[in-house]
């Protein structure tokens, strides 16, 4: 019997996986030796993940989360996506004592990962890095295609981030929900413990309507598109995460694969940051997906930048207990 303290700090470790404007988009639930993962879709993006595929894909980095501490803690964990005999739809993690701690460099790992939406400082990343961050792949349905900066065919994934960020600022629904989870003053923060704050984003704690006029004033399309050019031309490798398929698994997959990768990249140094507009946006998407000689039921749904860089401002986590749903309930 695996104590109800150790399931509860498993939990908070995987509640500090990334997530899409990091809205945690998830609840879980433990119970003798069993941790169920819950899609939060109260928490969904609707403009920017209309399919929930961005969802699930940080259900599998809370899973990957969860399942690296357990190994680290001499526990076996055996997954279980969806299964049918549970009332409400979950991913099941079983746990088990094993005794031999594994995973234990990934696990320190978890609470140092960050997305740093910095600029990087353009360092090449050793070929030796590249190969453990791609080899850290262990989802056959999950397919990863990595760019230098010294690779002619960024140019053209650079003008897809750029067609789509424009795309993303020319669109008010997409504005009205990314400013819904800024969080522009020190009291949303506090009281939401979620979203993106000012300080990840760059700039200093405002009141709400003066972040929102600074927004809608100079976040213009034409000045996003070229914002993201820089960012990415200050990176040093690109990597793009590819789905083998379209259902909720692969995208749980995907999520877990990228977890993976994050985890050895901050093992290794190397800052992380999603660029993810072509994915976001269906007509980019598909451009890339061709571009990419991608089959028809494969898709790109992350896009990932890699580099050196100082630590930023970490973003938020609710509590664990307000992720913990009540025993009994489901």
């Amino acid at each position: 019997m695996v104590p109800a303290m150790n399931l509860e700090e498993l939990i908070h470790y995987a509640n500090l996986a990334p997530s899409g404007h990091n809205t945690q988009p998830w609840k879980f639930s433990a119970n003798d030796n069993v941790i169920r993962i819950y899609p939060d879709f109260s928490r969904r993006l609707p403009v920017v993940d209309p399919d929930d595929h961005a969802l699930y894909i940080s259900l599998g980095c809370a899973l990957e989360n969860l399942t690296i501490a357990a190994n680290a803690k001499g526990l076996d964990a055996a997954v279980c996506y969806f299964p049918q005999d549970e009332e409400s739809e979950c991913i099941r993690v079983s746990l088990s004592v094993s005794g031999d701690r594994r995973c234990e460099d990934l696990f320190i790992a978890i609470p140092n990962r960050q997305s740093n939406r910095r600029q990087y400082d353009q360092k090449a990343v050793p070929e030796a890095h590249i190969r453990t961050l791609i080899a850290a792949n262990h989802c056959e349905s999950v397919q990863i295609s990595a760019f230098t900066m010294a690779d002619q065919e960024l140019e053209t994934i650079i003008d897809l981030v750029k067609e789509a960020a424009r795309i993303q600022f020319r669109d008010r629904e997409f504005v009205a929900e990314l400013l819904s989870w800024i969080r522009f003053t020190r009291k949303e923060l506090n009281d939401s413990q979620d979203g993106l704050t000012a300080e990840v984003m760059g700039f200093p704690f405002v009141p709400r309507w003066l972040g929102s006029f600074i927004l809608k004033t100079f976040a213009k399309p034409e000045s996003e598109a070229s914002k993201t050019e820089k960012l990415l031309r200050s990176s040093s490798l690109l990597m793009l995460f590819i789905s083998k398929g379209n259902e909720r698994r692969h995208w749980v997959d995907l999520g877990r694969t990228f977890q993976t990768v994050a985890l050895n990249a901050t093992s290794l140094g190397l800052a992380h940051a999603h660029l993810n507009m072509p994915c976001e946006v269906e007509s980019v998407r598909r451009k890339l997906s061709a571009f990419l000689g991608l089959k028809h039921d494969e898709q790109p749904l992350l896009t990932i930048r890699f580099g050196y860089a100082e630590a930023c401002p970490r973003s938020p986590r609710r509590p664990v207990d307000e992720v913990i749903l009540p025993t009994g309930t489901k």
